[in-house]
């Protein structure tokens, strides 16, 4: 447990860190509010660069893998990326380091994640960015997004979402390096699983 709060320091910082304390909180009442951001980038052939060695992921990965980070890889994770695996045009890519897994990310072609909200011909979306411990702060991340990225014009999309919650510091900063923009902000509330709210601040899926 303290190293998974060490940890969530680190990665959201001490505003971010609270944020992250809070909807844990309420979800022990089965209530879940979150507010999040939409960042969106123009993909082109010409802003290619080199990328690192890296290949698809199956769920074997995974399980090979998840001793080298606990914190993170814990049954609900793991049922989760179990989860992931189902959702159309989804695929997960990595990168290895010495034979560990320093970081991976997905992609879908079709589904804003998990969720039911269909993207836009054209759209690609980035998510579930993750960087082992151990490599953070060596620009696995934006390695990551650069080979998605890559990944998506090689299927014909022509722009990236991602979807970063509000109290993720280290994701929101990672996708601004990458040139990135704010393109949506949305809060929406869930109990035991049941929409409630949603509040959008401007701005929409559709291409403008």
């Amino acid at each position: 447990m303290k190293e998974r709060l060490i940890d969530a320091w680190r990665r959201y910082g001490a505003w971010g860190f609270l944020q992250n304390l809070w909807r844990k909180g309420w979800s022990l009442m089965g209530l879940r509010i979150e507010r999040m951001h939409l960042w969106a980038h123009d993909l082109t052939e010409s802003s290619q660069e080199p990328l690192p060695p890296y290949r698809e992921l199956s769920y074997a990965d995974f399980e090979a893998h998840r001793d080298e980070d606990l914190t993170w890889f814990t049954p609900t994770k793991m049922a989760k990326l179990a989860r992931y695996y189902r959702v159309p045009g989804s695929r997960v890519y990595g990168c290895f380091v010495e034979g560990r897994l320093a970081a991976y990310g997905w992609i879908s072609e079709q589904y804003l994640g998990c969720s039911k909200r269909r993207l836009e011909e054209g759209d690609g979306y980035l998510w579930d960015d993750y960087t082992h411990p151990d490599f953070r702060g060596r620009g696995w991340h934006l390695q990551l997004i650069k080979i998605r990225e890559a990944e998506l014009l090689r299927v014909g999309k022509r722009r990236a979402l991602s979807v970063v919650a509000n109290f993720n510091r280290a994701s929101r900063r990672g996708y601004q390096r990458a040139g990135y923009t704010l393109y949506e902000r949305y809060s929406f509330g869930r109990r035991w699983g049941n929409p409630f709210l949603t509040i959008r601040y401007g701005g929409s899926l559709k291409n403008n």
